[in-house]
């Protein structure tokens, strides 16, 4: 069965605003590690990884459902499909490690930051103006460097993470989303004629933290 079409008011805003959030907590830095600002400083660093990746999966998640799981392109469908599975496979994994290596620890309170200049951070195109038919082309201009954020985050983890089993999940991440950011470049690049947006994930940081307003610090 076919997913139902959302209309389109529905996944600019709602999408745009999951990917927004994750990105502008990125953003926001942190005093150690590439964290995206959100959770306790001074919990253990394994338990903010896993808080904040699950974070930045679910933003992924959603953004591919309503965006592109039902685009006319069967290659965006098949990658939502691969996103979805993935991503909430490893959102399961973090959630029992969570529960096994930090049991009395309450459940994590995460904010949605607001859009303020995410058009700024992607070169000057925001919500306004887009067209029904850009929902594609958006998508891949905003997940390439949410996906970046995600790889950089990752590969701190590889040098900071107590539990060898993180690690593990830290080099899945960094070579699953390494894969599909060449991927969505491809298509960025056959089906737009641009160039990846991969660079955007350093813009971000600098133009982000006004938006987070020192979130998590």
């Amino acid at each position: 069965m076919r997913r139902r079409r959302w209309p389109y008011a529905v996944v600019l805003v709602t999408a745009i605003v999951a990917l927004v959030a994750t990105v502008a907590l990125a953003a926001a830095g942190d005093r150690r590690g590439t964290f995206m600002g959100s959770s306790d400083p001074d919990a253990p660093y394994d338990l903010r990884f896993i808080d904040e990746m699950t974070m930045h999966h679910q933003g992924a998640v959603m953004s591919a459902q309503m965006m592109i799981a039902d685009s006319p392109r069967p290659q965006l469908r098949d990658l939502a499909s691969r996103i979805t599975q993935s991503q909430e496979r490893q959102i399961d994994q973090m959630a029992a490690w969570r529960r096994q290596w930090y049991p009395n620890t309450g459940a994590p309170s995460m904010g949605v930051q607001p859009m303020g200049g995410m058009g700024r951070a992607m070169g000057g195109r925001g919500s306004g103006g887009m067209a029904g038919g850009q929902a594609d082309r958006m998508f891949l201009r905003m997940m390439i460097p949410h996906h970046q954020l995600a790889i950089e985050m990752a590969e701190d983890a590889l040098e900071n993470a107590e539990h060898q089993e993180l690690k593990g999940l830290a080099r899945q991440i960094i070579k699953d989303q390494s894969a599909e950011i060449e991927e969505m470049e491809g298509y960025l690049k056959d089906w737009y004629g641009e160039g990846s947006t991969r660079g955007a994930a350093q813009s971000m940081r600098g133009t982000m933290p006004q938006m987070g307003g020192g979130m998590g610090r």
